[in-house]
């Protein structure tokens, strides 16, 4: 009998089962699509706009390029979960399902005066503050997080660098203070000490200063509220905002107590059958009891685990694919033409994440996933 199976969200992860669903899924079944956005944003891609390396439109597709055969897409915002009938209101009406695929994300929040700053995780903000810095000839620039947890372990760190390597190619750095502020204890808290360290190290190299340990509460025109006050001014401000888990499942039996989706670590089944969750919207612990890193390549690979593991369990055959919380390979931007390669185990005991030293090679990595991204999954 044809089943329906409902993926909620266009990011990586929901953009990635898709894909792997329409291709080896039996035909009779349906796989139905669910966005409010009608187009995905290459998210990895917006520290090129933020800079003008990147114009938008070359980051986004539309998701009606994903449709086919047995894939519909459905612009509709999810609104609200109703497990024990097994159906989705949106704001276009009920979705029904057979197996459900929640890969929403997260929910961006502004602080108290968030209107002040850039948020540079939205692709229209990250195209204005491009305006706003080729404008800017002199003052202090603070890259701030509001709070843990955040998406896109990395992004930080990269928009900081990215933003100081402009400036020094146009011979302005040294009119320009940067300053980056996180409530972090260390940078890549995840990663053992020495490559904190050695980021740390980087970033002290080119003159950016480091607050860590700071949450940011309220943003003034004359600078960061922190539980202490006003106690970082500054001339421009970019910040990246509270997350939370997506609010139509925040208190459902799936949600733990901060509102992130629970689910087991390698098979992303939640306590509900025919219910999966992957990507940021999850908790997923380490061996040592600490949440793993928001990454976009854990997106893609626990999607392509749930969306395989439901096709052998659509044709009646055990399922056989893990998710093994490791990364190799991925690269994180160090500049306009340099980045760093980065590696993740994080079932390891201790979690393992390394950093090489800054290179073109690792560069030339990230634009070519970029495009291989852009073309293989559109």
């Amino acid at each position: 009998m044809a089943k329906t199976i409902l993926i909620l969200g266009c990011g990586t992860g929901g953009v990635v089962a898709a894909n792997v669903l329409a291709k080896v899924l039996p035909k009779e079944h349906r796989i139905a699509l669910v966005d409010r956005r009608e187009k995905h944003v290459f998210l990895a891609g917006l520290p090129l706009v933020v800079t003008g390396k990147r114009k938008p439109s070359q980051i986004v597709r539309s998701l009606k390029r994903l449709e086919g055969p047995n894939l519909q897409f459905i612009q509709a915002e999810v609104q609200e979960f109703h497990p024990d009938d097994k159906t989705v209101r949106t704001d276009q009406g009920f979705l029904s399902y057979d197996s459900l695929i929640i890969a929403l994300g997260t929910e961006q929040h502004g602080i108290s005066g968030h209107n002040l700053a850039f948020n540079p995780y939205r692709l229209e903000e990250a195209e204005m503050l491009h305006q706003r810095l080729r404008s800017f000839r002199r003052g202090h620039i603070v890259i701030f997080v509001s709070s843990l947890p955040f998406t896109g372990t990395i992004a930080p760190y990269e928009l900081t660098l990215v933003i100081d390597d402009y400036f020094r190619k146009r011979g302005l750095r040294r009119e320009i203070q940067i300053s980056l502020v996180t409530p972090e204890s260390r940078l890549l808290s995840f990663a053992s000490p020495a490559y904190s360290e050695k980021l740390k190290s980087i970033m002290e190299k080119r003159n950016i200063l480091l607050f860590t340990e700071r949450e940011t509460h309220a943003l003034s025109k004359t600078g960061i509220v922190g539980p202490r006050g006003s106690d970082i001014p500054g001339d421009l401000f970019i910040g990246i905002p509270h997350h939370k888990g997506p609010a139509p499942f925040r208190n459902s039996p799936i949600a733990n107590r901060e509102g992130w989706l629970t689910v087991d670590p390698h098979t992303l089944a939640t306590c509900l059958e025919d219910v999966y969750a992957l990507g940021d919207a999850t908790s997923i612990l380490s061996p040592q009891g600490t949440p793993i890193p928001k990454l976009g390549f854990f997106a893609h690979y626990q999607a392509e685990v749930v969306a395989r593991n439901l096709a052998l369990a659509y044709t009646n055959q055990p399922q056989r694919f893990s998710f093994v919380g490791g990364a190799k390979g991925a690269s994180m931007l160090t500049g306009l033409k340099r980045g760093s390669f980065v590696s993740v185990d994080a079932f390891q005991r201790p979690p393992v994440m390394t950093l090489s030293h800054p290179n073109p090679l690792a560069y030339l990595t990230k634009m070519f996933f970029e495009r291989y991204w852009l073309k293989a999954w559109f």
